[in-house]
């Protein structure tokens, strides 16, 4: 499931049609010395490319919540 759609409440796999895939994201800005690995759907995948990682997680506040919150989970 794509972080993102979880996050937020919505079902990816309605918004997405036949596009299944997942991609693996990584973001550079959210820890300091690591990466945050979190998984794309294909809507989300292009989204981040477009707005670029800063203006993404402004766009999505419960992600970066998420990210903070459970640092486990994606570091």
């Amino acid at each position: 499931m794509c972080d993102v759609c979880k996050a937020e409440g919505r079902d990816w796999n309605f918004a997405n049609g036949d596009k299944t895939r997942l991609a693996n994201a990584k973001l550079y800005r959210v820890y300091v010395g690591r990466t945050a690995a979190v998984k794309l759907c294909h809507l989300h995948d292009i989204q981040l490319f477009v707005l670029g990682e800063q203006r993404f997680l402004k766009e999505h506040i419960s992600l970066a919540s998420n990210l903070f919150d459970k640092r486990s989970d994606f570091a």
